[in-house]
């Protein structure tokens, strides 16, 4: 007769995003290789619950001409919103009105009203601090907004699709020693194929130096390849797919892919000077302005490596049928980057829409490969590659129980598919449990688990070290050049500052620069939706951060739009016969000459998390003796390399610099000045005792009250940005994605004889 299981299910993961699938797969793949030819009440499961819903692309694409995603989601019982599809004013309106999520205890409104919930919203914009009376008057906010996702993929619907490896030096402090270079070598490889193709393509490849197809032996590449949910990374600086960049490549000790940098003659064919602004003609107008001026102030610099499907120049694959014409040597047509052979592929179409969704599907949001995984094909051509690995949506976790008798109850509430702001408590059990739910919701998770006693042990240290990882966001109104914002990829280049190479540093000493202000400056696009409301965005921007997007940011946003078009509208209509009036042009035109970036540093993680009391915000975060989270030295050194980029980009005889939106001195005198942060890191911090953090380095959960070689609570893990120690001056989610796969390796190495 069949052993029964003990608990529901082997391994339960809070959460989908870049920690949740970088344990989840590998584990589910794990237990589907030790259970073939098992009976089925004795296999191995892994649950992955996930408190958002899908999202998916409401526009045929060359993947899915039919639309038959959503349909395909719905048929396996699973909650599915789409993108927001417009470009315009309407599409702002809907970002706000649908995909923004807002729960009971938003403001007295959302508490009174059902129908002004959004529980199952895409972005989450959390503010921390005081709620003020009727939680509209007397706010005070903590220093520190927070935009992240809810859905299923996580951050990886959001993000900015950027990979990139921190330098060494970044990991000399506050590391485990045992994370040393040869391990990190190892886990970046494999990270970046497991976002640029997949987790799976990535496990069947082994620890082969990985991400290019041409690493790969020739007996690994068609199973590699089949295994495949993405067509690799791409480095995208061109106005369209299929044009030669004719880039200079550089070395790069931290990615095999090399540093594709622009290339600038300095004269012609007769000897004489060429201006920059005439060359590269073809590149993006965001990029080749970035890169044009970075390239005065830094030698670290150049586009970044995007986990986003596109189109190899032509000189690599020709364009074609699905399959190679007679004759045609199939291996060069299967390499390059990006030829993924003549199989039609999702690619970019430069529509700046990556943060608020890829209407061509392009990007490698992790949704695409947990549906592989859990679910199968939309059109049905295959079943899911591992049927033991579940997901549930519009779940958010209460509480972990650890169970007398080992194992794990996990408590959470059950969103109604069709109306997700009714629920059920609901309650199920585990031998093993690993927290992914992002930095925020992982601290509030185990937070509020230790202080109801349910994990009474933790370390007293959770909820300490928290960084916003230096992110600033910063805009120049004037360039001299185009710059065109709305078109592109979000983001296309990069340039490092403060490594310790010499010619990083600040112009003063650029040959003697200072690892500990390291700081990331990278171009950013806008979506056409947000600039709509140019002329009213930074104010609109700011009543966000000082009252949240509520019904009255909504209101606000649809008067103000009002109050500037409506008028235009009726004096330019009857001149426009005359001169073209301004009404009638473009987002990109409107934007034309404006310059947004973004950048991350490395702040000093001194932020503490604790639970939020009556009156307050879930969460509440301060740094120790009240010092202001702006004040770090990080952001004076991220202002001084934006002022010296800010002089080769402005107009001649200006002094128009970069200024943040949420520092401003309007934000000071509405009592909202804020560091926005889209990359929070640590508070469960990686340490070598509960002393000094939470996990140790392979993210097993300490208990104070035990010693010896296993000081932790059994098969309990945490595996997101939370574990991060320090600051990484870098996008995080390939540090992340790293990270976590070692946490993988790790729990299958300590897994028990098979059942």
């Amino acid at each position: 007769m069949a052993q029964t299981k003990k608990h529901d299910y082997t391994a339960v993961v809070i959460g989908t995003g870049f920690g949740a699938t970088m344990t989840a797969i590998p584990l589910a793949q794990k237990f589907t290789e030790r259970n073939k030819d098992k009976p089925i009440e004795t296999i191995e499961t892994v649950l992955m619950l996930e408190r958002g819903t899908w999202w998916t692309t409401p526009v045929s694409t060359v993947q899915d001409k039919e639309i038959a995603t959503a349909e395909f989601l719905t048929k396996k019982e699973q909650p599915v919103q789409y993108w927001s599809s417009q470009n315009y004013f309407r599409g702002f309106l809907d970002i706000f009105s649908r995909c923004y999520r807002r729960t009971k205890d938003e403001n007295i409104f959302t508490k009174l009203f059902k129908s002004l919930r959004n529980e199952d919203g895409l972005y989450d914009f959390t503010i921390m601090g005081k709620r003020g009376f009727l939680g509209l008057f007397g706010r005070k906010r903590d220093g520190i907004t927070v935009v992240r996702a809810s859905g299923v993929g996580g951050g990886s619907l959001v993000y900015s699709n950027i990979t990139i490896q921190p330098p060494d030096f970044i990991f000399n402090q506050k590391w485990p020693a045992s994370w040393d270079a040869a391990a990190r070598k190892k886990y970046y490889a494999r990270a970046r194929h497991a976002i640029s193709y997949g987790v799976l393509s990535a496990l069947k490849a082994g620890d082969a130096n990985l991400p290019l197809r041409s690493d790969l032996a020739p007996d690994l590449k068609k199973p590699v390849l089949d295994l495949a949910v993405n067509t690799g990374l791409s480095n995208i600086v061109m106005r369209t797919a299929r044009l030669e960049p004719h880039w200079d490549v550089a070395d790069d000790p931290n990615n095999t892919r090399g540093l594709k940098q622009i290339h600038i003659r300095s004269l012609d064919p007769d000897g004489k000077p060429i201006p920059p602004a005439k060359q590269n003609r073809l590149w993006l107008d965001r990029t080749r302005v970035f890169q044009g001026a970075v390239r005065q102030l830094t030698s670290d610099y150049g586009a970044v490596d995007l986990a986003i499907n596109d189109l190899t120049p032509e000189s690599l694959v020709p364009l074609g049928p699905e399959q190679p014409p007679p004759n045609y040597p199939v291996d060069a047509a299967t390499e390059g980057p990006n030829g993924f052979g003549f199989a039609g592929k999702n690619y970019c179409e430069r529509q700046a829409r990556c943060n608020v969704g890829c209407l061509p599907g392009a990007r490698h949001t992790l949704n695409k490969q947990l549906m592989a995984a859990a679910l199968g094909k939309a059109d049905g051509s295959a079943g899911p590659l591992l049927p033991n690995l579940k997901i549930q949506a519009l779940c958010e976790v209460d509480v972990i129980r650890a169970l007398p008798d080992g194992g794990y109850e996990i408590q959470y509430i059950q969103r109604h598919h069709d109306d997700p702001s009714s629920f059920d408590q609901a309650t199920i059990t585990a031998d093993m449990v690993i927290v992914s739910a992002g930095c925020l919701g992982t601290n509030e998770l185990m937070l509020r688990s230790k202080e109801r006693g349910t994990l009474p042990n933790l370390s007293d240290q959770v909820g300490v070290g928290f960084s916003a990882n230096g992110d600033y966001i910063a805009f120049l109104e004037k360039t001299k050049e185009r710059a065109s914002i709305v078109r592109g990829p979000v983001t296309t280049s990069f340039a490092h500052f403060h490594t310790d190479k010499k010619g990083t540093g600040p112009e003063a000493s650029p040959d003697n620069p200072n690892p500990e202000l390291f700081h990331t400056i990278e171009d950013q696009g806008i979506p056409p939706a947000f600039a709509s409301v140019v002329g009213e965005g930074i104010p609109l921007i700011q009543h966000l951060v000082n009252k949240g997007a509520g019904g009255g940011f909504l209101i606000r946003a649809i008067l103000r739009y009002a109050k500037m078009r409506i008028p235009q509208v009726i004096r330019e209509i009857w001149r426009n016969n005359r001169e073209r009036a301004d009404f009638f042009k473009t987002e990109e035109e409107r934007v034309s000459n404006m310059m947004c970036v973004f950048a991350v540093g490395r702040d000093a993680s001194q932020g503490v998390l604790r639970l939020g009391k009556k009156g307050e915000t879930p969460l509440r975060i301060s740094k120790p003796g009240g010092q202001k989270f702006w004040d770090d030295p990080i952001y004076e050194a991220i202002v001084d390399s934006l002022n010296r980029l800010a002089a080769k980009i402005r107009p001649d005889g200006t002094t128009f610099q970069f200024f943040n939106p949420f520092l401003t001195s309007t934000a000071e005198a509405a009592g909202a000045q804020s560091i926005a942060s889209a990359h929070p890191l640590g508070g469960c911090r990686i340490a070598q005792s509960p002393t000094d953090g939470v996990v140790d380095e392979f993210g097993r959960v300490f208990d104070k009250t035990k010693t010896g070689d296993r000081p932790f609570y059994e098969k309990l893990y945490i595996a997101d940005a939370s574990i991060i120690p320090t600051a990484l001056g870098v996008n995080p989610s390939l540090t992340i994605s790293a990270l976590s796969l070692r946490v993988a390796d790790k729990i299958i190495k300590e897994l028990p004889p098979e059942p």
